[in-house]
């Protein structure tokens, strides 16, 4: 309990300057049931993991059921693909206690831990409950959000961009869309090439998930997109056509 309380402490401090970590940590570990998990090679295979740290409590169920309930909506769209982790927020409670929480819950899950291999702490402050999206060979973080500002639509954001996102702003994006971005980092406007047929849609998405910044277009070859009214850190620019997404992150200065 000291470590716990002198690590908090400490990570306390550093987020109220600014949580700038943009990667995730890997572990390898086996959940309730005995099977071990790598995080970075699950991801290295494209799926996005999804990480839920609660305590067993009524308060927590609500918003880790918001995040189940996002990861099963992809259950369809991509079969096997999204992954939901529910880890007992400091590793003190049971499996079966977990398991049996979850279920009175009716959280559905694709595996449970109750070890301190999953540490809330490597992506800030802790959170009742405290929800990460991760994906990519990147080992990208999506989303971070703690206690009640964990949302379905945040979270569900959140998976969509980890599925469609390009590895680099500067790199050849998935569908044939050639979408690149630069300068990055900017600090203010962002100058889009991308190869279309359709009219383009796109969206600014912040590391909550939320959408900022929506602009359309019937350039089908580049365009200039205006990010100067955005707070400074980093986001994803998603483009939309009319059958096909993708998105790169970029950052922004001030």
């Amino acid at each position: 309990m000291k470590k716990y309380i002198l690590k908090s402490l400490l990570v306390l401090f550093v987020a109220n300057v600014s949580f700038a970590q943009t990667t995730a940590t890997d572990f390898i570990t086996n959940d309730c049931n005995g099977i071990t998990h790598n995080l970075f090679d699950s991801l290295d295979a494209g799926n996005v993991i999804v990480i839920c740290w609660a305590m067993p409590c009524s308060p927590c169920a609500t918003y880790a059921g918001y995040a189940s309930d996002a990861v099963q909506s992809f259950a369809t769209s991509h079969p096997g693909r999204v992954k939901y982790y529910l880890a007992d927020d400091y590793a003190n409670s049971t499996c079966s206690y977990l398991s049996g929480w979850a279920s009175n819950y009716n959280i559905a899950t694709d595996a449970f831990f109750s070890t301190t291999d999953l540490d809330m702490l490597d992506y800030g402050t802790v959170g009742m409950p405290k929800v990460v999206v991760l994906g990519q060979n990147t080992h990208t973080i999506y989303y971070n959000e703690n206690d009640n500002k964990t949302t379905q639509i945040g979270v569900e954001n959140a998976i969509t961009l980890a599925l469609t996102s390009s590895t680099g702003i500067d790199e050849q994006a998935e569908n044939n869309l050639n979408l690149t971005a630069y300068p990055n980092p900017t600090t203010g406007t962002i100058n889009v090439e991308y190869n279309s047929q359709t009219p383009v849609q796109f969206d600014v998405i912040n590391m909550l998930g939320e959408n900022v910044l929506s602009q359309n277009t019937n350039n089908t070859k580049n365009t200039t997109i205006d990010v100067s009214s955005l707070t400074k850190g980093l986001y994803f620019l998603q483009m939309t056509t009319d059958s096909k997404t993708t998105s790169l992150k970029f950052t922004l200065n001030k």
